[in-house]
């Protein structure tokens, strides 16, 4: 069988996505159940995902691993991505990232990076730094939501800039996808999506939960404090 229809199979068997990351109908396919299916996978292609795993859960970024160690792994697995030619799938989502950072580094009143300085991932860091006092760094109409997000973070409004995100990184999928092929680079698109789904479902719970003690918070009041001197005490 050709690269071109070399996983019909395993795309065949996956449910169809929703139409929209944000609604509310549950997810399609469990990840439990979305795991077994990729394991259908060749070995190189397993490893290549699991390389664009660990490469996405940022959630730890500054906690377990350093911005620099995070872009030597990048730069690593960058290579392995480009052969199997999903590369600018992850990176466009990387160069995000590195504009939201760089709108929040300048918001904070942090200088330009320095040149050379490991700070980011895309093709445009040079770019930013030479621009960085300029309006979205000069590349607004390059990146028309980089407007939005800029009033999200002036506005602190946390959880619609995790909406324009993702929907933008959606509508990006959408477009790479291609109809007519089953390859591993539709696999990826396929995966990718449902990390989209997956992540503002878990930002909504995780949202929820915090709403939830500041409530709890609010309502106990003055016990609150005995609560935990209580707890502090066992």
């Amino acid at each position: 069988m050709s690269k071109r229809h070399q996983y019909v199979d395993l795309l065949a068997s996956l449910p169809a996505l929703p139409a929209t990351p944000f609604g509310r109908e549950p997810l399609p396919i469990s990840a439990i159940r979305l795991e077994r299916r990729l394991e259908t996978l060749s070995d190189a292609h397993r490893d290549t995902l699991e390389a664009l795993e660990s490469l996405l859960d940022w959630r730890h970024l500054g906690l377990e691993l350093s911005t620099v160690a995070y872009i030597h792994r990048y730069r690593q697995a960058a290579p392995r991505l480009a052969e199997q030619g999903v590369k600018d799938l992850v990176e466009a989502q990387l160069e995000q990232c590195t504009l939201v950072a760089a709108l929040r580094r300048r918001r904070s009143g942090d200088p330009a990076p320095a040149l050379g300085e490991t700070w980011g991932i895309g093709p445009r860091l040079a770019h930013i730094g030479a621009h960085w006092q300029a309006a979205l760094f000069g590349l607004g109409a390059v990146f028309p939501w980089l407007a939005e997000a800029r009033e999200h973070l002036a506005q602190d409004r946390p959880r619609e800039l995790e909406r324009r995100l993702i929907e933008e990184n959606w509508r990006r999928l959408e477009r790479a996808r291609r109809y007519d092929r089953f390859d591993f680079r539709e696999v990826v698109i396929y995966w990718l999506r449902w990390r989209l789904i997956a992540a503002w479902r878990r930002y909504n719970a995780e949202a929820a939960q915090r709403r939830l003690r500041a409530d709890i918070a609010r309502g106990l009041g003055d016990y609150g404090v005995l609560f935990q001197e209580v707890e502090s005490d066992g």
